[in-house]
């Protein structure tokens, strides 16, 4: 075990994770690899030979360690209730990652995904390094209260291409914003760093317009969001201020309901969802745009795809309609903030499920709000042990 390192990289996979071998080059190249320690969470699919390519890796001078799901089930018997909420199969269990990063006391938890690559000339960590410090400049500011990041992408297709988890009711509607001071303490909560190749669109896009690639990107390294201006939030190439690690959850999703529908592929969106939410009305901020990373997107059927989304695709506006200008929290704390959340959902999200909506769900929101609950109560159990 290495010294404490400011910057914790977590990711998880059923693969053997080659993505990491850019990461050591990047962080070789811009003198960045002691100041990184990277948490690899293994699930039931994740090949045994995961475990030697983590501990061959250690031999260029990472400091990695691998979460097996052996661990992971010891782990959890310290947080038992937690812990089994969280599903096996399930890429949500990155969240175990951002608990082991908290505990080690990381400035700022960083995300991937086991297919972002980190591009040669981009400094990684000196972009993700803005989330923490204060911003004194400009703060961008749209009327509609979203922002459309990928039309700061210049694609190969000429048509509007928007990112997933974006609401559908504003598809179609250009960008329209300005930027304006706030003369007030701003600091940078979340940087959320976009993706050449295969940007981050949902099964609708693919389907309905082919192969749609990132060519280069046309906008400001820093650009930060005002607090009533969103944009969605993924894990691909994320970065949180350590503050904001109670507030930054995968939501695990791709259950089976009684009508056998299955719900996937929105439990990071809707969790940067719920981040804004909770950040809102507070110092901290979104930020967009460097570092870029090359997303070469893991073989995908696009109908299965499609089958998984089709109900996160169905209610995600209403669900951000409810959190954004329904939900309104009366804490300057984050911890209770998120607390306030977790009961929002088990009650206001539950009792005005849109009608066609099928009733299963309001089993998902219950289980969604005690995820949220139990994960908070780990981070401060975490907090405190590191406190004390």
């Amino acid at each position: 075990m290495m010294g404490n390192r400011a910057n914790h990289i977590v990711l998880t996979t059923i693969n053997i994770p080659d993505v990491l071998h850019s990461v050591v080059n990047n962080l070789k190249k811009f003198d960045r690899l002691g100041t990184v320690k990277c948490w690899v969470v293994g699930d039931r699919k994740t090949p045994p030979a995961c475990a030697d390519f983590i501990n061959e890796l250690k031999t260029t001078g990472l400091d990695v360690e691998f979460l097996s799901i052996e661990y992971q089930d010891e782990w959890g018997k310290v947080y038992p209730v937690f812990y089994n909420l969280i599903p096996y199969n399930n890429d949500a269990r990155r969240i175990i990652g951002y608990l082991h990063a908290l505990k080690e006391n990381c400035e700022r938890l960083i995300v991937l995904d086991d297919d972002n690559y980190l591009i040669d000339d981009v400094d990684f960590i000196g972009h993700h390094s803005t989330t923490g410090k204060t911003h004194d400049g400009e703060l961008l500011r749209s009327p509609n209260g979203f922002f459309n990041i990928c039309e700061d992408l210049i694609m190969n297709k000429q048509y509007k291409v928007y990112p997933r988890g974006y609401p559908f009711e504003l598809r179609g509607v250009s960008n329209n914003f300005e930027f304006f001071e706030k003369n007030d303490d701003k600091i940078i909560g979340v940087t959320a760093g976009l993706w050449l190749d295969a940007p981050d669109v949902d099964a609708t896009m693919w389907l309905n317009n082919g192969k749609v690639k990132g060519i280069a990107y046309v906008g400001r390294d820093v650009t930060v969001l005002s607090d009533d201006t969103w944009t969605p939030i993924n894990t691909q190439n994320t970065s949180v201020c350590r503050d904001l690690i109670p507030a930054f959850i995968s939501i695990p999703m791709g259950f089976k309901l009684a009508n056998n529908m299955i719900f996937h592929r929105y439990g990071d969106i809707w969790g940067g969802y719920i981040i804004q939410a909770v950040m809102k009305g507070t110092r901290h901020h979104v930020n967009f745009g460097q570092p870029l990373v090359d997303h070469r997107r893991n073989p995908h059927n696009f109908i299965q795809d499609l089958s998984q989304e089709l109900w996160g695709i169905m209610l995600n506006d209403w669900f951000i309609y409810m959190i954004k200008n329904v939900f309104k929290s009366k804490s300057n704390n984050i911890i209770f903030r998120m607390r306030e959340m977790a009961d929002f959902i088990s009650t206001e999200c539950v009792t005005q499920l849109p009608d066609w909506a099928p009733k299963d769900f309001n089993m998902f929101f219950k289980r969604t709000a005690n995820v949220i609950r139990y994960y908070v109560d780990t981070c401060e159990i975490i907090l405190e042990e590191c406190d004390g």
